[in-house]
């Protein structure tokens, strides 16, 4: 027979009165998502001469947005990942996938090869390209964030998805570094939204980053 001490009763008598004072709460759904490149602006087409061979060295992502939460600046220094909505790929895979389909269409301006030593010894202009995505994440406006209390899906704000690149570009005579960034403007903290715009500022810096690899061959032709 068990025999229950006085304390050990009141102890229990608690344990069992508090589990019926625990609210209970709404599991919150955890969503993914992919960047989805929309069709304008459309990739750049080869012309009369054909693509430029482009070899894809490493792709890379800054540390304050490789991880799989989305990310929101909410000031000076001030970051925070979304636990509840992730990127279904890692953002460098995402990057590296949009550029191999963008790059293997049988009209684009631009052919991804193995080997761009291999591509000149061809006779053809090549280029070999590394890439760090120095930013992509909403960036929420610091002094409308101060006006509001609590800040969700449902409550307006001021801010833009935000995505930038560097890039290295090597031909044979010559290495550069290129710079290139978009935005696109958010009114809502709203995972799709946020999605929606950095998809459009990444077509964006795509066709930038396509702008400057024909740029490069055309300056070493020229050499």
């Amino acid at each position: 027979m068990i025999r229950w001490t006085l304390p050990a009763t009141l102890i229990f008598a608690s344990f069992l009165a508090g589990c019926t004072l625990i609210p209970e709460r709404e599991a919150v759904d955890r969503s993914w998502f992919l960047l989805e490149l929309p069709a304008e602006p459309a990739p750049l087409q080869a012309d009369s001469e054909g693509p430029l061979a482009v070899e894809l060295g490493s792709v890379r992502v800054a540390p304050a947005y490789s991880g799989k939460g989305l990310v929101y600046r909410l000031g000076n220094h001030r970051y925070e990942s979304d636990y509840y909505n992730e990127w279904f790929l890692a953002p460098a895979e995402q990057i590296e996938q949009l550029l191999r389909e963008r790059w293997t269409r049988s009209d684009a301006a631009i052919e991804l090869v193995d080997n761009a030593a291999d591509a000149r010894r061809e006779g053809r202009p090549a280029v070999q390209l590394h890439i760090l995505v120095t930013a992509l994440y909403g960036d929420l406006d610091e002094a409308n964030l101060s006006e509001l209390a609590d800040v969700d899906a449902d409550t307006p704000v001021r801010g833009m998805g935000r995505v930038g690149l560097r890039t290295q570009l090597r031909t044979d005579q010559r290495s550069r570094l290129a710079h290139m960034d978009a935005e696109r403007s958010i009114d809502r903290r709203s995972a799709s939204r946020l999605v929606a715009a950095l998809s459009q500022a990444t077509a964006e810096v795509l066709l930038e980053l396509e702008r400057e690899l024909l740029r490069e061959a055309e300056q070493e032709a020229r050499e």
